[in-house]
């Protein structure tokens, strides 16, 4: 009980009852102000009595039980300070933009079978690319066999200037030194349909062949008995030194529209072997700016109206991207571009390309694996990839061998030093789709979580905060009287 004011001429609970409360006469005075003070504590007291808001009517037991309000007053702290807490970490929760992990299983009846790209070891064929021993030496010193050579190509030889090698490179040029892809793919069926097209392409390993590039085949079979079937002839006896240094072929499943990159993906088969390789597709969508799609950053919303494509019309990729940042940091320091990159750029001779273009990528490969920095490449919100599980076993058989040689009139030790078999195939008609989900799709989710907390700790509604609000109102309209009461009484005692 809060005493009454103190008045000279007034004993000190004069205009009270004998239970404490003010008496309402207004007759009295000096009444007014201990009817404001009382008045203003019932009508908190009364608040507190009649919320909805769990807690608050159990502190009222302070008047008739000291102990007993004071503990429920220190539940009543515990429990705002909890949803307090938990309300400040909802909001810092919601401004980090949190999101889940989706997986499902997307089925076919008939499914869309990836593009294919076979890549020979070594590219050319030496028959071709090198007339001379001059010719095998400079492919020699570009080759990754060039540290185990003390030789180095006479560049004021004129059978180079006579021969092109100062003359700009060209895409013809590259696919006239190729291996023949009639006698590179022996056999090739998908699904028991023979005869398959295979178109050249130049990657970054020289010239490969790329099967189902356009996307229209597709498949209601799965296993290693359907689906695609390869027997190739790699012709190691025609082999021209190079980038690799095994004899085989370079495999690369891949989304179909897309360039194959066989330097940095694929699986490798050596000859004498069969190979089955088993194929599962997955699909990941990450959510663009401001989601952190990567601890480490987010991902390239390739579907934004502002996006650019600058590798038009083959789709966005971390490989694409970084090949032609590669591409641009080599043009600036010799002036001129490998024949597989693209652009408008002026393309190397062979021998800008032996004496800078080399150098340079073995520079800015070394600097790729120490910096991050180097090319801003990354990767898009929304990708697909093929999981390929590869299991081998020795090719051919005995008999096959033996009747394999008599029908095509060679040796067996020929069949096994250079013929292959590969199998590619679906596991199951369907693909895994791995996909990022905002955590808070709408304010609602937001409203739901924290109606949730504030449910759970002090059982408060919507309606439960419009009463704090109303007591706020009703105590800001009760103070402002009591001032312009006061003010009032103020100046009657100045003009009295």
């Amino acid at each position: 009980m809060m005493p009454s004011p103190i008045h000279p001429d007034k004993p000190e609970n004069y205009g009270e009852n004998k239970d404490g409360n003010c008496k309402h006469s207004k007759d009295i005075p000096g009444s007014d102000v201990c009817e404001d003070r009382t008045s203003l504590r019932e009508l908190w007291w009364q608040f507190i009595s009649e919320t909805t808001c769990h807690g608050f009517g159990r502190v009222g037991t302070l008047r008739r039980n000291k102990l007993q309000g004071l503990l429920w007053l220190l539940f009543l702290i515990t429990s705002m300070s909890t949803i307090i807490w938990f309300l400040v970490d909802e909001f810092k929760s919601y401004y980090s933009y949190p999101y889940l992990s989706k997986t499902s299983l997307e089925t076919f009846q008939r499914m869309p079978f990836p593009a294919v790209t076979i890549c020979n070891m070594s590219s050319k064929n030496k028959s071709r690319s090198s007339k001379t021993e001059k010719d095998k030496q400079y492919w020699f010193s570009v080759s990754t066999l060039a540290p185990f050579s003390s030789k180095k190509v006479d560049w004021n030889d004129s059978y180079y200037q006579e021969n092109g090698y100062f003359l700009p490179s060209s895409v013809e040029e590259e696919f006239n030194m190729a291996m023949d892809v009639s006698k590179f793919i022996l056999v090739s069926s998908f699904d028991f349909m023979n005869g398959l097209v295979f178109e050249p392409v130049l990657t970054s390993l020289g010239v490969c062949y790329t099967w189902n590039g356009d996307g229209k085949v597709t498949t209601k079979m799965s296993g290693s008995l359907y689906n695609l079937h390869l027997v190739l002839d790699i012709h190691r006896e025609l082999y021209e030194a190079g980038l690799t240094t095994t004899a085989g072929v370079k495999v690369v499943v891949h989304e179909p529209g897309t360039t194959a990159d066989p330097i940095n993906q694929g699986f490798v088969v050596g000859p004498g072997v069969s190979a089955l390789a088993s194929v599962t597709k997955k699909r990941l969508t990450f959510l663009p700016y401001p989601f952190k799609a990567f601890q480490d950053g987010h991902c390239l919303d390739t579907q934004a109206g502002d996006f650019v494509n600058r590798f038009h019309p083959q789709p966005y990729s971390v490989g694409a991207c970084k090949k032609n940042c590669f591409s641009e940091l080599i043009y600036q320091n010799c002036g001129c571009v490998h024949v597989s990159d693209s652009g408008n750029r002026t393309v190397c001779s062979r021998f800008q390309f032996s004496e800078c273009y080399v150098k340079e990528m073995v520079k800015l490969l070394y600097r790729d694996v120490q910096s991050d920095n180097q090319c801003n490449c990354p990767y898009p919100c929304e990708h697909v990839t093929f999981d390929v599980m590869v299991s081998t076993n020795q090719f051919p058989s005995d008999i096959f061998a033996q009747v394999l040689g008599s029908y095509l009139n060679i040796s067996e030790e020929r069949i096994r030093s250079n013929f292959l078999e590969i199998n590619i195939f679906y596991d199951k008609l369907y693909y895994e789709w791995i996909r990022q989900i905002p955590k808070y799709e709408r304010i609602g989710d937001v409203l739901a979580s924290i109606g949730g907390q504030m449910g759970l700790f002090i059982g408060a509604s919507v309606l439960t905060m419009m009463e704090f609000v109303e007591i706020l109102c009703l105590m800001f309209i009760f103070i402002v009287k009591r001032l312009g009461s006061k003010r009032g009484n103020s100046l009657q005692d100045i003009e009295a």
